[in-house]
C-alpha cells in the first residue's frame, strides 16, 4: 500500500533460517509494498529457494558488519550476485563498498543504495547524498543515520526537502529518531522500513508496521495534519500515543500524537518552532524543568510546581497540570476523602499532584519517603504530615497510596512496603504497568479493596485530549487502548462492577 506521498511500504523479515525466512514473507502484510529479506542473518541461506516464493516484490539485503549486519566482506558479493542473476526485484547496495563495480553492469534489479552512519547524523548529509548520486546511476538512494538529538529528524527532514521527490529514502535510528520515521513519507522519503508487530527488530528505534498503519496513521499524514506529542526520557514505555491516537481517530480529527525523547528541554526547543506541534503531554524528568520555558501556567500546576500537559497557540505555550485532579478522581468514586486518613508513598511529581487534591479533598494526609527531607518539605508546602519511613510500620490509615515507581515495569515483582505494613481498608496504586503490581495483588487476596493506575492514566489524558483539542474525549476507546496495549483485553484485575465506568540498521 503505497501511501498517499508515493512512499514505499517495506516490511522488513530478520529471521535465522531460511524456512523461517519464507514463512514470514509469504505472511507479510498485505498493506506493504515490497519485503525486505535480511539475508545476513540467515545460518543456512537458500537464496533460490527465498526467489522461488511467489508474493510480493522483494528487496534482498545482506548487511555488512561495518552497516550494521552479521555478514562479512567475502560472503555478500556472491550472494548479492546471485540476487542479480536470479532476478530479484530489489537488492541493496552499500555506498563506498566492494558492491560499487555491481553498479556498473546491466542489472534487471533496482538497486538501492544504501549509506547507515550507526553513531550519529553527520553535519554533511547533504554531501554524502551528492557523492551517493555521483556513482548511483539512476539508484534509488537511501541514507539513515542515528539520532543523537531530537534536531536531527529536522536534518533528515531538510535532506529529503533537498532533492526531487522520490529519489531518496531517508530517516533516523534510535529512539530519538522515532518521529521521522512516521513522518519521513510525508516529508518526501521514498520508502519507510517496519517489521510486523513481534517479528525481530533490525535497527534501533523500529516501529511495527501494524502501529505505522493503525496507530500513527502515518500512510495520510498531510500539511494541514497537527501534531501533539509526549515529552520524556525515556517515553518507549509511554501508553499516550496508543490511547490519544486511538481517542483522535475515533473522533475524526486529523492530529496525530508522536513519541518524543529528549534529554533536556533546551535540545527539544528547536522542535517547538520548526513543527506543526499544536500539544505536549509531558512525563519525567521534564515536568519540573520545562516551566521556564512556558509563557504562562494555570493555577493548579503553578501549586504543584509541575506541569505535564501544554498547550501552544500562536506561538504562546501554556502549561497545565491534568494530573492532580485525575489522580484523586478513581479515589473520589470509592471512598469519602474529607477527614479520611491517607498515607502516601513517595515525594516526587505524583506525590505532588496528589498531595494537591487531597488536600482540596480535605483528607489529612502522611507522607512517606526514603529520603526524609523531602518529605518534610512537600508537607510543609501542603500542609500535611511527614514521618520517618522506618515508622510506617503499623501505621494506621484508610487509605494507603503508592506515589513511588516500586513495581513498575519491567521490576513488576517489587512492592514499595511488605504486606504486614499495610492497614488500610483500600490500597491505591497509580501505576498503571502492570494494572495490578505486586503490592495490589497481595492486598486483594488479603480482602482488601483496591486501586490501580489506570483510571488515573486516562481520566488525566481525557483532561488533556479536551485542552488539545476543544472535543469531549471518547473515554471508552482510550481506556480500551490502555488494557489492549498492555495486554489486560478487557477490565484491569481487580475492578469491581462500579470501576468499569468505563499501559543495526533499518
Amino acid at each position: 500500500m503505497t501511501t498517499a506521498s508515493g512512499s514505499l511500504v517495506i516490511q522488513v523479515v530478520t529471521e535465522t533460517s531460511t524456512e523461517a525466512m519464507r514463512r514470514a514473507y509469504l505472511a507479510a502484510d498485505p498493506r506493504a509494498d515490497l519485503v525486505e529479506l535480511r539475508c545476513d542473518a540467515v545460518r543456512d541461506l537458500d537464496l533460490d529457494r527465498l526467489l522461488s516464493a511467489g508474493g510480493k516484490p522483494k528487496l534482498i539485503t545482506v548487511r555488512s558488519r561495518q552497516q550494521g549486519g552479521a555478514s562479512r566482506p567475502s560472503e555478500r558479493g556472491p550472494i548479492l550476485r546471485r540476487a542479480i542473476e536470479a532476478g530479484a526485484e530489489y537488492v541493496d547496495l552499500e555506498f563506498g563498498s566492494e558492491d560499487m563495480p555491481m553498479l556498473e553492469r546491466p542489472c534487471r534489479s533496482r538497486v538501492i543504495l544504501s549509506h547507515h552512519d550507526l553513531k550519529s547524523t553527520p553535519a554533511d548529509l547533504q554531501e554524502i547524498r551528492k557523492r551517493m548520486e555521483l556513482v548511483g546511476r539512476g539508484a534509488l538512494l537511501k541514507i539513515v543515520t542515528f539520532a543523537d538529538a531530537p534536531t536531527d529528524n529536522l536534518r533528515i527532514r531538510d535532506l529529503l526537502h533537498g532533492g526531487d521527490p522520490g529519489s531518496l529514502i531517508a530517516f533516523c535510528m534510535g529512539p530519538k529518531g522515532i518521529p521521522s520515521r512516521i513522518l519521513a513519507p510525508f516529508w518526501g522519503s521514498a520508502g519507510v522500513f517496519a517489521p510486523a508487530r513481534g517479528a525481530p527488530a533490525s535497527a534501533p528505534g523500529q516501529i511495527p508496521l501494524e502501529e505505522l498503519f493503525d496507530q500513527y496513521r502515518f500512510e495520510s499524514i498531510g500539511p494541514d495534519t497537527r501534531i501533539l506529542g509526549v515529552l520524556g526520557s525515556p517515553v518507549g514505555h509511554s501508553l499516550s500515543p496508543a490511547m490519544h491516537n486511538a481517542a483522535l481517530a475515533a473522533r475524526g480529527l486529523d492530529y496525530r500524537y508522536l513519541p518524543f525523547e529528549a534529554s533536556s528541554i533546551a535540545e527539544f526547543l528547536p522542535l517547538l518552532s520548526d513543527l506543526p506541534l499544536f500539544g505536549l503531554s509531558v512525563t519525567l524528568p521534564h515536568k519540573e524543568t520545562i516551566v521556564p520555558y512556558l509563557d504562562e501556567i494555570d493555577t493548579i500546576a503553578r501549586a504543584v510546581g509541575a506541569v505535564n500537559t501544554v498547550v501552544k497557540s500562536w506561538n504562546r505555550m501554556k502549561g497545565f497540570n491534568t494530573d492532580a485532579e485525575a489522580s484523586v478522581a478513581p479515589l473520589k468514586r470509592t471512598v469519602s476523602l474529607r477527614g479520611a486518613k491517607v498515607t502516601l508513598l513517595g515525594a516526587g511529581g505524583a506525590a505532588r499532584a496528589l498531595l494537591h487534591g487531597l488536600t482540596e479533598a480535605g483528607a489529612k494526609v502522611t507522607i512517606f519517603n526514603r529520603t526524609a527531607s523531602r518529605a518534610r518539605s512537600l508537607a510543609t508546602r501542603f500542609g500535611a504530615r511527614s514521618r520517618p519511613w522506618e515508622s510506617l510500620e503499623g501505621h494506621e490509615c484508610d487509605v494507603l497510596i503508592n506515589a513511588t515507581s516500586v513495581g513498575l515495569a519491567p521490576q513488576s515483582k517489587r512492592s514499595p512496603v511488605p504486606d504486614d505494613w499495610v492497614t488500610a481498608s483500600c490500597v491505591y496504586d497509580i501505576i498503571y504497568n502492570p494494572p495490578e503490581t505486586l503490592l495490589l495483588r497481595r492486598a486483594r487476596a488479603r480482602g482488601v479493596r483496591i486501586l490501580d493506575g489506570v483510571d488515573m492514566f486516562v481520566e488525566q489524558g481525557a483532561a488533556q485530549f479536551r485542552l488539545f483539542t476543544g472535543e469531549d474525549p471518547p473515554l471508552e476507546t482510550m481506556r480500551e487502548a490502555v488494557l489492549a496495549s498492555l495486554g489486560a483485553g478487557g477490565t484491569a484485575p481487580g475492578r469491581g462492577d462500579a470501576a468499569r465506568r468505563r499501559s543495526a540498521t533499518a
